[in-house]
């Protein structure tokens, strides 16, 4: 895509262009140039037209560079890119005078009826090619379907023999890639079928967990050892002997003790009595401090053995139906001996729970036990687990031989059909090769595709003046917008124009520029040009062309290059550049800030006009009308303007009151009736009206000093009034400013 014109030199009015990268706007996809009648559009145009040729022989010092695609590309290199320029130029080429004719569109004439007969004899020639193609695609498509059912048939009875295996769900694609993976057949003898089909049906058993016991028996023999040591623990305390020879009474009252105690009691809850002051001194020496944290700590280790208790008498060993049959004998013994261990064991940790208890009631007393944990328990649970890991690994391995015989199996059934689907195979590869060698041809033979492209083309040389006047006859209506001109072929080749049914003596600048334009249309279409990459170039096409035409025309071209690869417009008619511009803001609004659209301006320089290339001026862009525009000067003249910012005012001022008044008061009366129809003071329509006939007509007296302020004045009259007689409309425009 082009992006910039760095340098212009010796290219008429173009004498010495710079690009000014700091100003200047990157040339985008759609790009709009504006200037006058004059000011060099034509010539710039000139210059796309010169880019693919890489020179001109009108411009022989011409010098350029342009950049495109982060390349540049200067005199005499030829773009890489087809350019179509429509301009002046175009027009001339295009336009034939002699007898009203245009040039034709098409190739027209009897020299193509050698081209119908050789037509003729390649369609007959491709006819058979193609039968004998579709005859040999026939056949491809029934081996295809004959090699599918194999490997269907063969899936089948995959499945039906694995049956209750895991089993796998062969389709075609599935089973072609199985297929794809044998490199050879590997046949199995009846025997071999015969096991791994016995394999295949033996039942499985599931996975066993393994025995745990966790940290419960070493934590068992650390609380055994403890347990010792606390029965050994004496407390010093008052002995009364009643408690000593009944440890029953002695625990009953060494709880009522601390119950009343914590009730605060003053009499005994049971019988009601005072509690004499003695009595309970000489209990609570009974049941000293020490007493109560040795029977804590043997509360301590009796929570403990009743939680070890828990956890091993919740260790059990799986039913013996479990397992597999060769490994019931062994279990059944191991699972014996791991029951009765497991019953001693408890029966062992419920007495030492009983002698601590009984340590509770006799804390004075010196309690020597010995406890033997051994490990009768845990060799039971480690025996169990042995069986358990025999029967999980010979599961695990009972899977990896019911996979194997399921492969052998499947490798088995897939060699049967070995040989079949590699001759399948072999004929398709020799149909495809026919089928290449027809479409592509062989030695001098042409194949069906060469034909079909050679007849194409032949057809498209004879396509006939007819279908070509038809088509531009069509299509400049479009342009147009009307019927009026016609085209008819002539006896002696080209085109008759006629004009409303009457043969034209001559041809309008605008119709010329109609029919041209048309023309270059058309042939965008051509082979050589590829819309959608090329660039195309368009300098006014609506040039002459009367107001009623302009809509119809702008439509035409719009919808002619909107998949243009880049496009490049100018134009000189402000009222086609409004249409221009409101087609590309629709298309630049969201992702282009910095919108393509260009003025070519002229500047003297050393006395010589010359012309640049600057962005579009803002007024332009941003007015929709000559009244938005104007209504914009007079509502930001300055406070303190120039004198020469006053001196259009008056004018702009009238024309801004006509086109107000005429939609305002719609009716044939002059400036002062439609005044007097408007609610607003009469002092201040006066001085308006006074202002607009007086100062906005040139008396040939010079400038009167007295205008700035009388402008400011009357502007401000002016503007009130607008506001106050057509207030929405005036809050609208002023917003819009």
């Amino acid at each position: 895509m082009i992006r910039k014109i760095n340098k212009i030199k010796n290219l008429g009015i173009f004498s010495d262009y710079q690009w000014y990268a700091e100003t200047m706007f990157d040339f985008d996809r759609y790009n709009l140039f504006y200037g006058l009648n004059g000011s060099g559009k034509t010539t710039l145009t000139k210059l796309f037209s010169i880019l693919e040729k890489g020179s001109f022989p009108e411009f022989p010092l011409l010098e350029y560079e342009i950049e495109f695609d982060k390349r540049k590309l200067k005199s005499g290199s030829k773009f890489n890119k087809k350019i179509r320029v429509f301009n002046q130029d175009y027009i001339s080429n295009n336009i034939e005078i002699l007898g009203h004719k245009a040039k034709p569109i098409f190739i027209l004439g009897e020299e193509n009826k050698k081209l119908v007969a050789k037509i003729m004899v390649d369609e007959k020639l491709l006819s058979d090619l193609e039968v004998k193609s579709n005859e040999i695609v026939d056949l491809v498509k029934k081996i295809a379907e004959e090699r599918g059912k194999r490997f269907t048939d063969v899936a089948k009875i995959i499945g039906a023999n694995t049956s209750g295996s895991s089993i796998r769900n062969y389709r075609k694609p599935d089973a072609e890639t199985a297929f794809a993976l044998i490199s050879k057949k590997s046949l199995l003898t009846k025997q071999e079928i015969t096991k791994n089909l016995t394999v295949l049906k033996q039942e499985e058993n599931t996975k066993i967990n393994e025995l745990t016991t966790g940290s419960c028996l070493e934590d068992l023999k650390d609380v055994v050892k403890e347990c010792e040591k606390l029965c050994l623990k004496t407390v010093q305390s008052l002995i009364i002997k009643r408690f000593e020879k009944n440890p029953d009474i002695s625990s009953w009252v060494e709880l009522g003790l601390s119950l009343h105690l914590k009730h605060n009691s003053k009499s005994c809850e049971f019988c009601d009595q005072n509690l004499p002051e003695k009595r309970i001194k000489s209990l609570n020496n009974c049941f000293n401090r020490e007493d109560k944290e040795l029977k804590s700590l043997l509360d301590d280790q009796i929570s403990k053995l009743n939680a070890i208790y828990v956890n091993l008498n919740a260790v059990n060993a799986v039913d013996k139906a479990n397992f597999y049959k060769e490994l019931l004998t062994e279990y059944v013994s191991k699972l014996t001996t791991f029951n009765k261990e497991k019953v001693n064991l408890l029966t062992t940790i419920s007495g030492l729970t009983k002698l601590l208890n009984d340590k509770k009631n006799q804390t004075r007393k010196k309690l020597a036990i010995k406890i033997d944990i051994n490990d009768k328990f845990e060799k039971s649970v480690k025996e169990i687990n042995r069986i358990t890991k025999t029967h999980n690994d010979k599961s695990a391995n009972f899977q990896a031989q019911r996979d194997a015989a399921q492969k052998e199996l499947e490798n088995h059934y897939w060699s049967e059909i070995y040989d079949d689907v590699k001759k399948l195979d072999k004929d398709i590869i020799v149909c495809n090769s026919t089928i290449s060698k027809l479409d592509g041809g062989e030695g001098k033979s042409l194949g069906i595709l060469k034909l079909r492209k050679l007849i194409a083309e032949n057809k498209a040389l004879i396509s006939s003046e007819h279908k070509a006047c038809k088509l531009l006859n069509e299509t400049l209506e479009t342009f147009i917008g009307r019927k009026e001109i016609v085209f008819e072929v002539d006896s002696q080749g080209g085109y008759l124009i006629k004009r409303n049914g009457v043969l034209a003596d001559s041809l309008s600048e605008g119709e010329k520029t109609a029919i041209a334009f048309v023309y270059f249309i058309v042939h965008l279409k051509d082979r050589d040009f590829s819309l959608s990459d090329g660039v195309i170039v368009i300098d006014d096409p609506v040039s002459s062309l009367d107001s009623s035409s302009l809509f119809q025309a702008f439509s035409f071209l719009k919808n002619s290059v909107e998949n243009a690869g880049q496009v490049f417009i100018f134009t000189h008619n402000f009222d086609f550049l409004r249409l221009l511009l409101n087609w590309l803001n629709f298309k630049y609004v969201r992702n282009h800030p910095n919108k393509p659209y260009y003025m070519v301006d002229n500047i003297l320089v050393n006395n010589n006009r010359v012309a640049v290339i600057n962005r579009l001026d803002p007024l332009l862009i941003n007015h929709e009308s000559e009244y938005h525009y104007l209504c914009k000067m007079l509502f930001t003249l300055e406070a303190n303007p120039t004198m020469a910012e006053v001196y259009p005012i008056p004018n702009i001022a009238r024309k801004v009151l006509e086109t107000f008044l005429m939609f305002r008061v719609p009716n044939g009366d002059s400036i002062h009736g439609k005044l007097e129809k408007l609610k607003f003071d009469k002092n201040k329509k006066d001085a308006i009206y006074k202002f607009i006939n007086v100062e906005s007509h040139l008396t040939g007296k010079g400038f009167d000093p007295s205008l700035m302020p009388e402008t400011q004045k009357n502007v401000k009259y002016l503007l009130q009034m607008m506001k106050e007689t057509f207030k929405e409309h005036y809050e609208i425009l002023e917003g819009s400013i």
